[in-house]
């Protein structure tokens, strides 16, 4: 018996090992600068990255401190509840901060967790296999190929959108639920709720429309009995425990601001049909191998092999229920995935979700359904594997050798190398004007020019930069990036393009700003002498080229 759990924890180690050594491939050279450098992925600039790492950051500095001001980051001052206004990713943080706080070193935490999230995509895609009567290659064939989704590689530098597992894990444990209702698989299925929610909460939105669906698949009259609905109410229970309180939390704060979503930005962020055509210009196949490129748009090609898989799959033998449901999900993901692009007549489909599911009308980016397409992409082609592995066997007796080039095949075409990394740049910090605000009474609200210049995501990648160094000194800013901006903000950001103008400091007023930090170095001479002739200044930092200025 003793024998037998240890060979069984070996198995396990083993193949988590495998997984994380493929991630360590997926995300090459990262392994070369994992204290210096972030994953890029498609992004045009670093914005997205470096904000994500100062969610961890004011997550593990909030954790540190007891949670004195959790929703209150030092953004977008005066305003408050600021740190509701994107994804929060507290989970995700949790399991970054020991390796973040042991090393020092916040590049090598968020790099840890994107490793981590990539090795738990392929672990759980197998166990999950393998719990539907996948044989053992198949099913880590599978966790192979969910780990090289092309959605995933796309999105390698927004951190939450890795994080394919929660939704795995939710879908494992609810079939364990399944075939053994019982305490432990009911608190494991509740876990299933702060893994979604508390790394991504798109994902966790996504997983109340297919858990439900994919639920309806598999019931059976056996499960219609006291004991099944007992331990599912205890696991979503345990699920609304975990996670309800943060996200009502969440919710509370954005109430304050009526936030809504423009059906036009909606709609510019729901795919096409065609950009289920376009890979990713480093695919080691198309992009490096060939020479071709796609127009410009989203990356949703899920791969030619990864599909002929999935029809193989599909019209395989067994398994007949589970099937259903990954067609089913596939196509409902494809569909959703077009969001207000989708017409039928007068009649959007996508409206009907923002209106009946809650969180929905909050959301941007339809596009990002393609991730659950692929994922069940993914799914569908490892029973393809598993049935050319019977068949092969019946055939020749060897179904295990003649499935791996097809395998390997299909993650040749997938595999997107190497992966664009963005430098960290060195920050700012405990400088002589850092300094001199740590001294002020009270936290100053403070004002960083240049502001963004424009509403685009390149816009912001200073300001991200100014959010990491905030840390370090005392002032809440002005400045900000998040998914949500708060009301006036456009109006600011406009008039100060042009800083130095009267406007612009009445607007600054009204925002309760105290001092104006001047960055020289990234300022033309006639827009200092302006600053300078029109602001007393009361603190100037030579070294750093840094001036603050009082705006009376």
């Amino acid at each position: 018996m003793k024998k037998g759990r240890e060979r069984r924890l070996f198995s396990t180690l083993s193949l988590f090992l495998v997984f994380a050594a493929w991630s360590l491939i997926l995300t090459f050279p990262l392994i070369l600068h994992p204290f210096d450098a972030l994953p890029l992925g498609d992004e045009p600039v670093g914005t997205v990255p470096f904000f994500n790492l100062w969610t961890l950051q004011w997550n593990i500095d909030q954790l540190i401190a007891g949670y004195p001001g959790y929703w209150d980051a030092p953004i977008f001052a005066p305003n408050l509840g600021t740190f509701a206004f994107s994804e929060i990713q507290p989970l995700t943080a949790l399991l970054a901060a020991p390796v973040w706080l042991a090393a020092q070193s916040p590049a090598l935490g968020y790099n840890f967790v994107v490793i981590l999230f990539l090795t738990l995509n392929g672990w759980f895609a197998c166990w999950l296999l393998r719990d539907w009567g996948v044989s053992p290659l198949p099913a880590l064939l599978g966790g192979l190929l969910m780990q090289s989704l092309p959605f995933v590689a796309q999105e390698m530098g927004v951190l939450q959108l890795i994080a394919l597992f929660g939704f795995l894990w939710w879908l494992f444990f609810m079939g364990r639920l399944l075939a053994q209702p019982n305490g432990r698989n009911a608190l494991a299925f509740g876990l299933g709720g702060p893994m979604t929610f508390l790394t991504c909460g798109y994902y966790g939105l996504f997983s109340l429309i297919f858990l439900p669906l994919a639920l309806l698949f598999q019931l059976k009259k056996k499960h219609f009995t006291a004991q099944v609905v007992k331990y599912f109410a205890a696991g979503l229970f345990i699920s609304i425990i975990l996670t309800g309180p943060v996200l009502w939390g969440q919710y509370r704060q954005l109430q304050q601001y009526g936030f809504t979503r423009p059906e036009q930005t909606i709609e510019n962020n729901s795919a096409r049909l065609s950009d289920y055509r376009n890979f990713l210009d480093y695919n080691v196949w198309y992009g490096q191998t060939l020479g071709m490129t796609s127009p410009s748009g989203q990356r949703l090609f899920p791969g030619l092999i990864l599909i002929i898989l999935a029809i193989i799959g599909l019209v395989g033998g067994g398994r007949e229920r589970i099937k259903g449901y990954l067609i089913v999900a596939i196509l409902f993901g494809l569909l959703l995935s077009l969001g207000l692009r989708l017409r039928i007549d007068d009649i959007q489909p996508y409206q009907w979700i923002r209106a009946f599911v809650p969180g929905f009308e909050q959301l941007r980016s339809p596009f990002r359904f393609a991730a659950f397409v692929q994922i069940h992409l993914a799914l569908l082609a490892a029973l393809g594997l598993w049935s050319l592995e019977r068949w092969a066997s019946t055939w020749a007796g060897r179904g295990q050798l003649i499935i791996l080039p097809f395998a390997i095949a299909a993650i040749i075409e997938l595999v997107a190398l190497p992966l664009p990394l963005k430098p960290m740049p060195p920050l700012q910090t405990q400088s002589d004007w850092q300094s001199w605000l740590s001294q002020q009474p009270d936290d100053p609200h403070i004002v960083m020019i240049p502001f963004a210049a424009g509403p685009g995501v390149e816009h912001f990648e200073q300001t991200t930069l100014w959010m990491l160094e905030n840390r370090t000194f005392r002032g809440e800013m002005v400045n900000g990036y998040s998914g949500f901006f708060p009301p006036g903000h456009a109006r600011l950001r406009e008039e100060l393009s042009h800083f130095p103008t009267s406007d612009g400091l009445d607007l600054l007023r009204q925002w309760e700003v105290d001092y104006i930090v001047v960055h020289h170095q990234q300022l033309d001479r006639k827009t200092i002498e302006e600053i300078e002739n029109l602001l007393p200044l009361i603190y100037h930092d030579s070294q750093n080229a840094v001036s603050v200025y009082v705006l009376n």
